[in-house]
């Protein structure tokens, strides 16, 4: 199945490539026409089909994006000199194609040079006039989606002139205030004494990954940074299980032979195979061995909420409930009887387990807390689109 998507690229590659330029002229497709007659006639310059098909596609290719240039022009909008500059790039780009074919195509076509250059210069110019006044305007609006306008706007500039006026430094400005800034916060709510490193944990949240162009996270406030949202990790309960211990058992059991005893008729006498040796029949037994097992067992449980505050509005957008637990668990184990008897995994949980202390309060807390960092991850990480504005 996985063949499919390969075959279907190969024939719709095969198909497009067994289209002709006719193909391409007649559908209006004059870009196309062009390429594919300038790639046969490098080839066959004598071709007259071809050298018709480029005749009148290079005309009219042209023709559509002069055509273009004097609508946008009379138009007598502001933001028309972006797609001129494209237009112009586009006839210079065509030319170029063109111009390097044998002189009897060149003839036949009526190839004449044309210098785009000034205009390609001034809408280039205007271009990035006309972006830098818009970004400017839009930055002056102090708001956010204006700023990421700007920002846009500016970038164009930059790849217009890359020294224009002031243009880093208006770019360092819309990306600053086009931004939203997220602090992490933990509070402990759940009136239980934590370990001394419980909290700076849970701060290790790695959030890296997540920042984004227009959004950037914080688990440590930073002097002069403004926090446009808050993410509000709440302890509401904290609880530590007792230390518990429980015994359980099981029995293996195993059929070993036990020596033989002979075959009698029907008269008590021994009988006797076909050889006259005696017959004697396999005995067997049962054999057995308890094991008992030592289960410990304690458990941690941190619960509580996490919050995503609208620091601009004081507006509490979602609050997602959090629980992360874990457990220690640890089983030994010790044979009553015949040790024959076991079975291979019970003589490897024999040989293997031992008593392990119990972990203390504050170890099992921590555990739990590295799954709840790792539990908040992923929410924030799946939440992450309701403040991406």
């Amino acid at each position: 199945m996985k063949r499919l998507p390969v075959l279907l690229l190969l024939v719709l590659f095969m198909f497009s490539n067994c289209r002709t330029s006719t193909h391409y002229l007649k559908n209006a497709q004059f870009e196309a026409a062009v390429y594919k007659s300038v790639s046969k006639l490098r080839k066959k310059p004598s071709k007259t089909k071809e050298i018709n098909v480029l005749r009148e596609a290079y005309s009219k290719a042209n023709q559509a994006d002069l055509d273009r240039i004097n609508f946008l022009r009379t138009s007598g909008e502001p933001d028309i000199w972006d797609n001129i500059f494209s237009r112009y790039n586009a006839l210079k780009n065509r030319q170029a194609q063109v111009k390097n074919l044998p002189t009897n195509v060149l003839n036949a076509i009526n190839f004449v040079p044309v210098n785009y250059d000034e205009e390609i210069i001034s809408a280039k110019r205007k271009a990035a006039e006309y972006f830098y006044a818009h970004a400017i305007q839009l930055l002056e609006k102090n708001n956010r989606q204006s700023a990421r306008l700007a920002y846009n706007d500016l970038v164009k500039v930059k790849q217009y002139y890359s020294d224009y006026k002031d243009i880093d430094a208006k770019l360092q400005e819309a990306l600053l205030n086009g931004r939203n800034n997220i602090l992490f916060k933990i509070e402990n709510k759940s009136n239980m004494i934590v370990p001394q490193n419980f909290e700076q944990e849970l701060l290790k949240i790695s959030m890296d990954d997540m920042n984004t162009q227009w959004m950037n996270y914080h688990t440590k406030a930073i002097d002069g940074v403004n926090y446009d949202y808050t993410i509000l990790l709440q302890i509401k309960e904290l609880a530590v299980s007792p230390e518990q211990i429980r015994e359980e058992s099981y029995v293996d059991q195993k059929e070993i032979p036990d020596g033989f005893k002979y075959k009698l008729d029907t008269k008590g006498n021994v009988m006797k195979d076909t050889a006259g040796n005696d017959i004697k029949i396999p005995v067997t037994k049962i054999i057995t061995c308890k094991v008992m097992l030592t289960k410990q067992r304690k458990s941690a449980m941190i619960g509580g909420t996490l919050d995503y505050l609208n620091n601009r509005t004081g507006q509490l957008i979602k609050t997602d409930p959090i629980v992360a637990e874990t457990f220690f668990e640890n089983s030994v184990a010790a044979p009553f009887g015949d040790l024959n008897a076991l079975s291979s995994s019970s003589r490897t949980l024999i040989n293997t387990s031992h008593f392990i202390p119990f972990p203390t309060n504050p170890d099992i807390i921590m555990q739990a807390a590295i799954r709840l960092k790792d539990m908040t991850k992923d929410i924030i990480w799946n939440n992450k689109n309701i403040i991406n504005y």
